[in-house]
């Protein structure tokens, strides 16, 4: 009998071939370069928290609506598993933007005519923002204090104030 079976719990080794090395550098530059990394089955699903602000003038009086509320975003986010990590805040602008807005355009066009206009923050961010805005009790929505640029894993953005704002980002270590 073999010395090696005779030992209690002794597995004699196996004799494998060597593994063959990383088939990387038989790749063509294309091959290696071009992987699919980008696509969107690749990239990882950022659990966001959406709300939708209504902002018009009524009886001459600017009139904020939140879609959710605060309160309400806030319980769906505690239903979220992950957690949520950014929340966007799309606000849309029926009777043009009134005074109270006017932090978030310089454009005189968009000021008259209205439109949308978009926050995106973390969430740390927001609910300090809400804490402020419940402080300042007019009842309407604040700055954030910078607007994250689109994350790439959203289709990214190349406007002028998301390069802006990323360029800020990476300059403070941030990004």
């Amino acid at each position: 009998m073999d010395e090696t079976v005779r030992e209690i719990g002794h597995v004699p080794e196996r004799k494998t071939p060597a593994a063959a090395p990383k088939a990387q550098a038989t790749l063509s530059k294309a091959q290696q370069l071009f992987r699919g990394q980008k696509h969107p089955k690749k990239r990882k699903k950022i659990p966001i928290l959406d709300q939708w602000l209504e902002i018009e003038i009524q009886d001459g009086k600017t009139v904020t609506t939140f879609y959710p509320s605060n309160e309400q975003l806030i319980k769906e986010g505690q239903a979220m598993f992950p957690p949520p990590e950014m929340v966007y805040r799309r606000m849309h602008f029926v009777h043009g933007v009134p005074a109270e807005y006017h932090w978030t355009t310089d454009n005189p066009v968009t000021r008259e005519r209205g439109g949308m206009g978009t926050q995106r923050m973390t969430v740390d961010t927001w609910l300090e923002l809400i804490e402020r805005e419940s402080a300042n009790g007019t009842g309407h929505a604040g700055p954030c204090g910078g607007n994250l640029p689109r994350p790439e894993e959203r289709g990214g953005c190349d406007c002028g104030t998301c390069t802006h704002n990323r360029q800020i980002l990476e300059a403070n270590g941030q990004m």
